[in-house]
Order: C-alpha cells, then structure tokens, then sequence
C-alpha cells in the first residue's frame, strides 16, 4: 500500500479533528493556568517548569482523549531507554504516533535512539514483519509504522500543528499534512461544552503535577 493511502486510512477527518482539539485544550489549559499561577512562576527555573508543564498537558489530554468510546485511536507509556524514562505512544491500526514541539514546521522531533528504532519501520513503507508469541502459537504480524504529531509553540499560541511521517533513517519527512488549513471545520467537530469540561479536568491534572514536582 502507497503512503497516502496508508497515511489517509489511518488519519482519517476525526483523527485529525480530535489531534486539533486535544492540542487545542491542552494549550489553552497551560495558558490560563499559568496565568493564573503567576506568582508561583516568578523565579529563574520558570521556563523549565513551563516546558514540562506543557508537555504533560499534551500528554495527558491525548490519554484521557484516547478513552472517549468515539476515538480510532489508543496510547501507552512506553520506557524507552534505560533511565525509565517513558513516552506517550499514540496508536492507530498501521501507526505508532509520538507527539511534541518543533520550532519550525517541516522538522522532525529531537532525534533520540528510540524514535530512531521506530523510523526504521518506514524503510520503503512495505511489509516489515515479526514473530508474535503471545498466543500459543506463533503468528507473524506486520510491523507498525511511525509517524509524529508536531506543534508549534511561541507567545502563548500554536504556530503549527502537522501529523509527519520520517524517514526510515529520521533524517527527512516522507509524507505529512497540515492541521491549521481546516481548523474551523476541526473546531466544530467537538462541541464547545466538552471542550470546557475538558480544560477543567486538565487544570486539575496540572495542579497535582506541580505538587508532584515541586
């Protein structure tokens, strides 16, 4: 199967929609609560603290997203190198998607070993297999494909949002799509009163992280 094909049957319209508002939500959460914690935030590490805020907004509102019964997709934490560190993995039938910020768009995730390991599953997008042993006998099943949910980030507002598919070598983009030429078709998709729902719990989430972290 051809990339576009593969990349459409995967992103279909309420993938696309629910990536816009997920971002969306998560964004608008860490401005207002930010804002609202402005006295908190007035020292010189404030900027790292804003990153990792940002961040598990974005994470989390994927993960709670991915439990609405409507959403084509799931996610996992994945421990992805040997400090236990873990990622948010979002998966579709074909894809593991990873998501995060990029200055510009047209550019990869920060390189790491691990999104590396996952690229080399697009090497020539064709059949890549391997053995499953979790039932009692072998069955082979095709490789899943990688691809990044990128956004970007500056004075408070999204700059970009583009779903990418690297290079087996993660040095290029084979395919990607840009999410902001539909974002009021993708606004609508998502009735305001959820979205609203969605940013309080979220506030909630951040203001146990920071308990947590601090």
């Amino acid at each position: 199967m051809d990339i576009k094909r593969l990349f459409d049957n995967n992103f279909d319209f309420a993938f696309k929609a629910a990536t816009y508002n997920n971002i969306k939500v998560a964004i608008q959460t860490f401005e207002q609560f930010k804002k609202k914690n402005e006295d908190f935030f007035s020292f010189d590490k404030k900027e790292t603290i804003f990153g990792h805020l940002r961040t598990y907004a974005v994470e989390k509102q994927f993960n709670d997203s991915a439990f609405n019964p409507k959403a084509n997709y799931s996610v996992s934490m994945k421990q992805v190198n040997n400090y236990k560190y873990k990622t948010l993995c979002i998966e579709t039938s074909d894809f593991i998607v990873n998501v995060g910020r990029t200055n510009n768009r047209f550019q990869l995730l920060p390189v790491s070993l691990y999104k590396k390991e996952f690229a080399k599953a697009n090497s020539g997008l064709d059949m890549q297999y391997h053995f499953d042993f979790t039932n009692d006998l072998p069955k082979v099943v095709e490789s899943k494909k990688y691809a990044e949910i990128t956004y970007g980030y500056r004075c408070g507002e999204v700059t970009h949002l583009d779903i990418v598919v690297p290079s087996s070598d993660y040095k290029s983009i084979e395919h990607s799509i840009n999410l902001f030429e539909n974002f009021k078709v993708y606004e609508n998709y998502v009735p305001e009163e959820l979205v609203e729902e969605s940013i309080v719990s979220l506030k909630k989430s951040l203001l146990n992280e920071i308990e947590r972290i601090v």
